[in-house]
């Protein structure tokens, strides 16, 4: 099949803007790669990107018929969708045909659901700074806990509405970042303080790094 064989038709659409990012997981491939939709026949297939994650190797599990979950992004909601490769071209360009998906699942991120997670950060508060552990999060908040000495004054300080920053490093996203926020809810033991935060003057980038990793992590049915 040549790549002039297929009509890319941009007409009738599923809830997607074509160059959105789009999370592949492939049976038989163990890891997941990150393309990208540019283009459609809508009811037949997808056009995606074949990700550099699946040359070499990878690429000689690519068959006819292999199963894909894609996930993505829109307006706040994470999508997924099961379906099966049709064909790959890799002349002159690399795509991936994929079956048009007949069941989108959809769940809203806007919600105040959070996704349960272990994501290692930073916690800095007034000048002190210690690591801790995210356990929930979404776009409006998180639950993060660190440990404590016995005599840990520092800690056992922290009040309500005080000013936190939380120094964060995403997987597969390069750099750390920061996010602030304030404390809504603190729960405290002999081992440990529990926090509850909600963010504030968050910038639409780390919004937008938030909703990817919610997506990454999302429980969607393989």
């Amino acid at each position: 099949m040549k790549i002039e064989d297929f009509n890319f038709n941009t007409g009738k659409r599923i809830s997607i803007e074509l160059g959105t990012q789009l999370q592949i997981k492939i049976d038989g491939i163990d890891f997941n790669s990150t393309s990208t939709l540019i283009g459609m026949e809508p009811d037949k297939y997808l056009i995606i990107n074949a990700p550099a994650t699946l040359l070499g190797y990878a690429k000689q599990k690519l068959l006819r018929g292999s199963k894909i979950l894609v996930r993505y992004l829109y307006k706040g909601s994470a999508f997924g969708f099961k379906s099966e490769l049709i064909e790959d071209v890799y002349t002159p360009l690399r795509l991936l045909f994929v079956e048009y998906p007949e069941i989108i699942e959809v769940h809203n991120l806007r919600s105040g659901e959070r996704i349960n997670c272990v994501l290692p950060i930073k916690i800095k508060i007034n000048n002190d700074e210690r690591n801790g552990v995210i356990l929930d999060i979404n776009k409006n908040g998180c639950r993060c806990v660190a440990k404590k000495a016995e005599d840990d004054k520092e800690l056992s300080s922290v009040e309500i509405d005080e000013q936190v920053t939380l120094m964060c490093q995403f997987p597969q996203i390069a750099g750390e970042h920061a996010i602030s926020g304030k404390v809504r809810n603190i729960r405290r033991d002999r081992k440990q303080m529990t926090l509850g935060i909600i963010f504030h003057n968050i910038q639409p980038e780390i919004e937008d790094i938030i909703g990817r990793y919610m997506l990454a992590i999302k429980e969607f049915p393989e």
